[in-house]
């Protein structure tokens, strides 16, 4: 059994999309565990479920595995390359973008301690992880777009040699 497959330009959204598939749903078994503290337990005049935003930023951690692509950056084909760099900014979307999320909306308690109101924010959080899942697809549809419009032209002819045959 060969193992060029993996030298594929298209197997960093591979690995983003089958990451996605396992990190997401790993990560809302760990959301389901989360203690959920009533608003007026905490003194607060809104929200009925408030999570600790540390305990929903574990929960998240399983989203590292979409890092899993920067290992074709390495590849010896430049598309592959290319292709790793656009799936490593997806995945560094993924982990960013729900960190800045519950960073920017959390309360901070007397006691130090952030709170993020669950019921309002899971929504928006599940709703991010479907839309970033498309993203990492939509990339590789317009990657693939783009590859096979120049699949036929050789990268390594100069201009010189193209002119003068």
């Amino acid at each position: 059994m060969t193992w060029d497959f993996l030298h594929r330009w298209y197997m960093p959204f591979l690995w983003l999309a089958i990451s996605s598939l396992v990190a997401v749903p790993v990560a809302i078994y760990f959301q389901l565990g989360m203690t959920m503290h009533q608003g007026a337990e905490l003194n607060l005049a809104y929200g009925h479920n408030w999570v600790l935003r540390d305990e929903f930023l574990e929960s998240i951690i399983v989203y590292v595995l979409n890092l899993g692509c920067v290992v074709w950056l390495l590849d010896s084909d430049g598309t592959t390359r290319w292709a790793a760099f656009w799936a490593l900014l997806a995945a560094i979307g993924r982990i960013v973008a729900p960190v800045v999320l519950v960073s920017l909306s959390d309360v901070t308690m007397p006691s130090g301690q952030h709170y993020i109101d669950w019921h309002t924010l899971r929504v928006v959080l599940w709703f991010g992880d479907f839309q970033m899942f498309a993203f990492g697809i939509m990339l590789w549809a317009v990657f693939s777009h783009f590859q096979d419009q120049t699949s036929g032209v050789p990268a390594h002819v100069s201009h010189s040699e193209a002119a003068y045959g």
